[in-house]
């Protein structure tokens, strides 16, 4: 997805009809916010099965909610059986907080840009150099949002590793 996007994105600015290049610019939004979503996706199946199917609205939430209740139940066991100490519990919590909060709120921005892009046609998109933005989001900031998805699943595999759940 991440490929599509940045051809799309280059395809946009090499373009000289505004309409087209309104047009691959906004494809190109959508395939950035695909290529985040699908790895948190499948990361969310990871660390819970039925976590995978969730929609795509809801997956914020479910980051900034949803993953504290196992989180804590089995922290809390491994406080109680001596294999972490309090310390542990409140640090790896907080990282579990932290990053599942910042992948949400890259979530919550790149969803938005993909609304617009799919449904507001209405509002077009704007080249500042080589810059395609579609009001506030820059193309460039989104096609980074692949890559910055990654960074957090990978820590919260990891943290949901380190907290006994995977």
């Amino acid at each position: 997805m991440k490929y599509v996007g940045s051809e799309l994105e280059r395809l946009a600015l090499s373009d000289s009809d505004p309409d087209n290049s309104d047009l691959l610019g906004r494809s190109a939004f959508n395939r950035y916010y695909y290529a985040a979503f699908l790895t948190t996706r499948e990361t969310l199946g990871y660390m819970q099965s039925n976590w995978k199917g969730t929609a795509h609205a809801e997956i914020p939430n479910l980051l900034e909610q949803g993953l504290r209740k196992p989180a804590r139940a089995a922290l809390r066991q491994q406080v109680k059986a001596g294999l972490l100490d309090k310390g542990d519990e409140s640090r790896l919590l907080g990282e579990l907080n932290a990053t599942a909060g910042t992948l949400a709120q890259l979530l919550r921005l790149a969803y938005d840009a993909r609304i617009l892009a799919d449904y507001e046609p209405e509002i077009k998109t704007t080249r500042d150099g080589n810059v395609i933005c579609l009001k506030s989001h820059k193309l460039t900031t989104a096609g980074q949002w692949p890559s910055q998805a990654n960074t957090h699943c990978a820590r919260l595999k990891r943290i949901w590793k380190d907290i006994g759940l995977a």
